[in-house]
């Protein structure tokens, strides 16, 4: 090998061994091996083959459609037509970051319209898990940002419901309890049972507060 060979090749092998490092870095995106066992299943909502064609292609067509038929139900405000467009978007392409975001807008904006007493717990445990993968592994930090402004208030709300059922259950308990002791209530009791109540009507005006928390402009963009 002569001294120009052996010059080219040093600078081949140099290059090679900088190039990883000259690659800008992006955060990584939401792909199916990051979705835990849960929440693999967004929807059930069978393929339209018909219409988008069959195997891998067709499936991506649809995905990207059901994301251009969210977006717009989202727009509008129909946070429930744009869950289900987007569920399938999402079921079908679950590798796009994209639908995950506006998936996790629908179902937020969902929760937005419910009313305390009528939240899905599961549903709501479903939103934070989304909303936590955009903020672990989407490459836009302005919607890392969003998921972690979405996360906190969501949190509150879930320290709410629990402190609601905690009171509830306090409640029944010493009604049970009352009814037990031949109907006649011990002084001891009824104090129990009037905490129990005052609880419940705490919990129930920090409920409010959540509501309004859950509804501001900040939940989501």
């Amino acid at each position: 090998m002569t001294k120009r060979e052996k010059l080219i090749f040093s600078l081949i092998v140099l290059a090679a061994i900088a190039a990883p490092s000259l690659m800008p870095a992006f955060a990584d995106v939401i792909s199916p091996s990051i979705n835990d066992d849960e929440a693999t299943s967004y929807s059930r909502e069978p393929a339209n083959a018909a219409f988008f064609g069959k195997g891998v292609s067709g499936r991506m067509s649809e995905a990207s459609y059901m994301r251009f038929g969210g977006e717009q139900a989202l727009l509008e405000g129909n946070f429930k037509e744009a869950y289900r467009k987007l569920s399938k978007a999402v079921q079908f392409d679950p590798g796009d970051p994209t639908g995950h975001v506006m998936l996790a807008r629908a179902m937020t904006g969902i929760l937005r319209k419910s009313k305390y007493t009528e939240i899905d717990r599961d549903f709501l445990m479903r939103t934070i898990r989304e909303w936590k993968q955009i903020q672990r592994h989407d490459a836009d930090q302005t919607e890392q940002f969003e998921a972690r402004d979405n996360l906190r208030k969501l949190a509150k709300v879930v320290k709410l419901i629990k402190e609601h059922d905690l009171a509830v259950s306090l409640a029944k308990a010493n009604e049970a309890k009352a009814k037990l002791a031949d109907k006649v209530p011990t002084v001891e009791s009824k104090d129990k049972t009037v905490v129990a109540e005052e609880s419940l009507v705490e919990t129930k005006g920090k409920a409010l507060v959540a509501e309004d928390a859950l509804k501001s402009d900040g939940v989501t963009r």
